[in-house]
């Protein structure tokens, strides 16, 4: 991480975290998932202390960030299958993997690309005035989980980022579902809120990320969250199908979870529980919480993304 202090404005003003970005300010803005750290996507200088700041390792790729379909198209060869699901779930939280059309833009030494536009409306002010692709990765330590909440990018990044700009928090909670594009057929990299059976309707060829063999999924990652460990706290998590036996000194997020708990909360749906997961780490830290019991999701939309991020989350 970067050691010197800097002065970190705070702003609602999407257009003044605009110019700071094209000055060659790294700038915390909220999307639909969650908050992101931007850098022009054409400034290596900018896109290389996004790295240093998170303690990000370098060749984990990041992805650009842009307020329309042309900019997609301007950053990578998007084809017919691609502009369909993009028609269809964009803006939102779906990211593309695509040939780098553009070679001046940033992406860690890949011969690829990997964008979205997001629906949040503050994102997509700041994006517009920006007027050049941001190379976005979320506002975590590297590892982490992802930040939701303005009062968690406060208290991480102020002093370390030169802009904070204020906006609705991100209302899903987990970060973008990812897709390769540049593989036949295409390959779901991430899952996220755009569920699997959903894109299977317009891709039904699409393939998982278990078709490929660990070695060829990990060795040159074209997505995050492939090859590190993501999204843990430093706490123990536990994923069970039922929280009755949990410590009573452990936290607890579920949909039935027992009374008397140190710390816990409860959802009623998936998606629900996507909004408040991270959030819900993040507590737990806070806390000096020893154990995390995270209930099994709902057979039902959103299962498969839930179950990503908490099993890396247990990963050691």
């Amino acid at each position: 991480m970067r050691e010197n202090k800097v002065n970190t404005l705070i702003t609602n003003s999407p257009l003044e975290a605009a110019q700071i970005l094209l000055r060659g300010g790294l700038v915390i803005f909220p999307t639909e998932t969650v908050y992101g750290i931007g850098a022009s996507a054409f400034d290596e200088k900018a896109c290389r202390k996004i790295y240093e700041v998170k303690n990000r390792p370098s060749d984990n790729p990041l992805i650009l960030h842009v307020e329309n379909i042309a900019s997609l198209n301007a950053c990578g060869e998007v084809d017919e299958r691609a502009a369909l699901v993009f028609r269809k779930f964009s803006p939102g939280p779906i990211t593309g993997i695509f040939k780098k059309r553009n070679q001046h833009l940033f992406t860690a030494g890949l011969n690829t690309v990997a964008v979205r536009i997001p629906s949040n409306s503050t994102a997509r002010e700041f994006l517009e005035a920006c007027g050049v692709p941001v190379a976005a990765p979320s506002a975590n330590v590297s590892g982490k989980p992802s930040l939701t909440k303005l009062e968690y990018i406060l208290e991480e990044f102020s002093g370390k980022v030169d802009c904070i700009l204020q906006g609705d928090d991100p209302r899903i909670g987990i970060e973008s579902t990812v897709i390769d594009f540049t593989a036949e057929p295409p390959i779901l990299l991430r899952p996220g809120f755009v569920d699997r059976k959903d894109l299977l309707l317009i891709l039904p060829d699409l393939r998982g990320l278990e078709s490929l063999s660990e070695s060829a999924a990990t060795a040159a990652p074209r997505s995050p969250g492939l090859k590190y460990r993501h999204y843990a706290p430093a706490c123990k998590v536990v994923l069970k199908d039922s929280l009755k036996n949990a410590p009573k000194d452990a936290a607890q997020i579920g949909f039935e979870t027992e009374f008397g708990s140190v710390f816990a909360i409860s959802v009623s749906s998936n998606e629900e529980y996507m909004r408040l997961l991270y959030s819900f780490f993040v507590e737990c830290d806070r806390r000096n919480i020893a154990e995390a019991w995270c209930q099994i999701p709902k057979e039902e939309s959103g299962k498969e993304a839930l179950l990503n991020r908490i099993q890396k989350a247990a990963s050691k």
